[in-house]
Parts: structure tokens; C-alpha cells; sequence
């Protein structure tokens, strides 16, 4: 993981988050706060941090029927049988564990399999021109199992952006047990470790359509080019990020993002306190999107998370200071993050 976390010290000095406004007064955008909040994450390695990862998922919802799709079944099996392989891979002495490891794997497989297929079939049902070959970013990929309902069900190029170097480090082992073809696996850190130049990384992952699986952090997602993204996903990660990171992903999604294209959450429905006071959904419409789905249901009670879609339905763009300005004001400090935050403005309107 350490070069993950020289790439990212790299770019706070290159792009000039280590000092005046953007460091003293906003903090940089590279922080997952709920990661902050679980140093469990930060103390284990290699297999029982993959685990931490694949556990995330340990409940299960039942899937309304307005979400069915005629091959649900089908990918929901998929799932299944791609995670167990995976956990063949990395847990093979599962069954000599003295704790019920076993049965704990056969459950997270199960839950994971089952929300990942209901993402799915939500972005099937309610983003009606979606082609069947796309670009899809996915925000916070968490263990990267997007990925593979993408790539079977969307024909995807999938990209995976991570901010958390803790994240990025599991990503890697699973998004290679995954890659469908020798070759087919990006990762622009490594592009990095081998000093290959900017521009060069930029093409690569632009113009090779080789790579079915690339692997971006957030400090690089200005080498994605604009308007060159048909669908962003974003599943329990928007409510976890700091001021700067959410300003930092709505800015680059509405770049990114072309006309016409799609952006799904999946969360609460209610902002978690100390992170950010920013409702994103509201943001999402002030800059041109236009909420197409919505599922009525209870956060964990009916259903997990919220899902929606929104849809661009606009060729503007805006920067972070753009938003910055406009959501924060010009003097509110936020680096510090929980109850430090001063001189906040009440959410103005975006000047367009």
C-alpha cells in the first residue's frame, strides 16, 4: 500500500493542497471520514482486510417486484458463484477456522451478491437509453464489486475511483481475480510507480478500450476526459466523504458525466452528521441534473439504502471552486471537519 499513499502525497503537493486557502480553509478531498472513524480498517493486511470488505454487506432486503428484471436470477447467481470463487482464493482454510468463518462467508456472499444484483436491475429498469456498451465510473468502489455486474450485464469499460489508500490496496486483489483477459487491468498507480508521464497515463486510459478494468484514485480523475462517462455510480459513499470531497466528486461528475448520462445513489436518504452538511441530491439538481427513479422505501427498514437516478440533462460543468463558492461561501472553514466547521453559509444558489 505504500505506494498508493506516496502517489497521494504526490498529488497534495502537485496540486497544491498543502498550503494557503485549499489546505487552511477546505482541507483536501481525499479523505474517507467514516474510514477515519473505524481504525480497524487501518490494522489488518492482506486476507482479513478483504474480509472487512466483503462484510460490509450482512443484511438482506427483499427485492420488490417494480425492480425485477428478466435476468435477475441469472445475476444474482453470477454473483454468488463469482464470490465464492474469490473467497476460495483468498479463504481456503475457511473451514479449518475454530471461529463459524465458513458460515460468516456464506452469508456476506449472500447479502453482497443480492444488493449487488438489485443495483443492477434498478439501473436496468429506470436508465432507458442506456446502451449496451458503456463507459461506467463507480465512486468509492469499496471491495470493487460493481465491477462485475458491469462488465456481464452493461459491457462496460468500468472504472473504479477510490480516494481511500486502505480501499485502493483491496480493490487491487479483487479487480484482478476479476479481469476477464490477461492485460485487462489498469492501475494508474502503478502506471505511476514505472514513471510513465501524465499525458501518457491520460491516453491509456481514455483510448485503450484493452483495459475492461481501470483503476483510478481521485487525485487522478482529472485525466479523465470530459463528457466521456455514460453512467457514475455512487452506493453508500457520498454520505462519508468531507466538505472537500463531496464538492470534489460533484465537480468532476458533472465534467465527466456526458449529456444525457446517468447518476446513480444508493444511501440514506438523510445526511450522517460530521461529515458534510451538503445535500447532494438538491446539489445534483442545481447543476443540471434531473431525478428520473426513485424507490419509496425505508432506509433499513423496507429496503437498503434509497436507491435514484438521476439524469444529465445539461453540457455545463462546474468546478470545485465553482461549487466551493457557491455552496460554502468564501469564508467558511471546514479542513477540520465535525463540530470545527465555522462561518458556514445557509446553501446559496449556484450562480449559472
Amino acid at each position: 500500500m505504500n505506494d498508493i499513499l506516496q502517489s497521494l502525497n504526490k498529488a497534495l503537493a502537485r496540486q497544491g493542497w498543502l498550503y494557503g486557502d485549499k489546505s487552511h480553509r477546505l482541507g483536501h478531498p481525499f479523505e474517507w471520514v467514516d474510514g477515519d472513524r473505524h481504525p480497524e480498517l487501518y490494522t489488518t493486511i492482506d486476507s482479513l482486510s478483504i474480509l472487512l470488505y466483503l462484510s460490509m454487506f450482512y443484511e438482506e432486503y427483499a427485492t420488490p417486484d417494480e425492480v425485477l428484471t428478466s435476468d435477475y436470477e441469472q445475476m444474482k447467481g453470477y454473483y454468488e458463484e463469482q464470490l465464492d470463487n474469490f473467497c476460495k482464493h483468498f479463504f481456503p482454510f475457511s473451514k479449518l477456522s475454530p471461529t463459524p468463518l465458513a458460515s460468516d462467508l456464506k452469508t456476506y456472499i449472500g447479502c453482497h451478491a443480492l444488493g449487488r444484483t438489485q443495483d443492477y436491475c434498478f439501473i436496468r429498469k429506470n436508465c432507458k437509453d442506456l446502451t449496451n456498451s458503456i463507459k461506467h465510473l463507480d465512486i468509492g468502489s469499496g471491495l470493487g464489486s460493481h465491477a462485475l455486474y458491469s462488465l456481464k450485464g452493461l459491457n462496460s469499460e468500468f472504472y473504479a475511483l477510490e480516494a481511500s489508500p486502505k480501499s485502493y490496496a483491496v480493490q487491487r486483489h479483487f479487480l484482478r481475480f476479476i479481469s476477464p483477459a490477461p492485460g485487462a487491468y489498469l492501475d494508474l498507480v502503478e502506471l505511476e510507480n514505472f514513471e510513465v508521464t501524465y499525458d501518457a497515463m491520460s491516453k491509456e486510459l481514455n483510448n485503450n478500450s484493452k483495459y475492461k478494468i481501470k483503476h483510478c484514485p481521485s487525485w487522478f480523475v482529472p485525466l479523465i476526459q470530459d463528457k466521456s462517462i455514460d453512467l457514475i455510480t455512487a452506493t453508500w459513499v457520498l454520505n462519508e466523504v468531507s466538505f472537500s470531497g463531496i464538492l470534489w466528486l460533484m465537480s468532476h461528475a458533472s465534467r465527466v458525466l456526458s449529456q444525457g448520462g446517468y447518476f446513480y445513489i444508493r444511501d440514506s436518504s438523510k445526511l450522517k452528521p460530521g461529515r458534510h452538511s451538503i445535500n447532494y441530491d438538491k446539489l445534483l439538481n442545481q447543476i443540471g441534473f434531473v431525478e428520473v427513479a426513485r424507490l419509496n422505501v425505508r432506509n433499513r427498514i423496507d429496503y437498503y439504502g434509497v436507491p435514484r437516478v438521476y439524469q444529465k440533462k445539461t453540457d455545463a460543468a462546474y468546478s470545485f471552486e465553482e461549487l466551493g463558492e457557491s455552496f460554502l461561501g468564501k469564508f467558511a472553514v471546514t479542513a477540520h471537519g465535525g463540530e470545527y466547521v465555522q462561518n458556514l453559509e445557509n446553501m446559496p444558489k449556484l450562480k449559472t
